[in-house]
């Protein structure tokens, strides 16, 4: 769709022609505006806030800005418990946390565009039962998990 400018000089020469721009074209110029802003503007990508994992309670936390709903799985060689967290971003490079045994290392970093990817490794000869392993959610954004403890294989 075009605007058309029009000159004070056309409007008096043409008032019909004007009141017709006016409540045609110049009616729908907020909502063009608007349109045009909101597909201009960059999305704020939801972000992970904080994070910590205590090694003496062997509990992950973290804080997100929106809702999330984190999957957890465990792998293994090595023994680590992962930790997807869809639609959040992580935009730095991969944060690496040394623990003392029996969790080697906690990582975070971003696993694919959309998700952040917190792994607590084990130290080799370490593994958890993963039925122990206790998710919970303080509210949509602020979760824990619990890890038992691990044992020797």
């Amino acid at each position: 769709m075009a605007i058309a400018l029009i000159s004070p000089q056309h409007l008096d020469n043409n008032k019909t022609m004007a009141s017709k721009f006016r409540w045609s074209n110049f009616s729908l110029l907020p909502a063009i505006i608007l349109a045009a802003s909101i597909i201009a503007a960059p999305a704020e990508a939801a972000v992970l806030q904080f994070w910590r994992f205590d090694t003496n309670a062997n509990r992950l936390v973290f804080l997100t800005d929106i809702g999330v709903q984190p999957r957890v799985q465990l792998l293994d060689n090595p023994t680590r418990l992962v930790v997807d967290l869809p639609g959040i971003v992580f935009a730095r490079p991969t944060v690496r946390q040394p623990a003392r045994n029996p969790v080697q290392e906690v990582r975070v970093g971003r696993f694919e565009e959309q998700t952040t990817r917190i792994v607590v490794e084990l130290s080799p000869g370490y593994t958890i039962d993963p039925d122990e392993v206790r998710v919970r959610g303080a509210t949509a954004a602020q979760w824990s998990i619990d890890l038992p403890t691990p044992q020797r294989f």
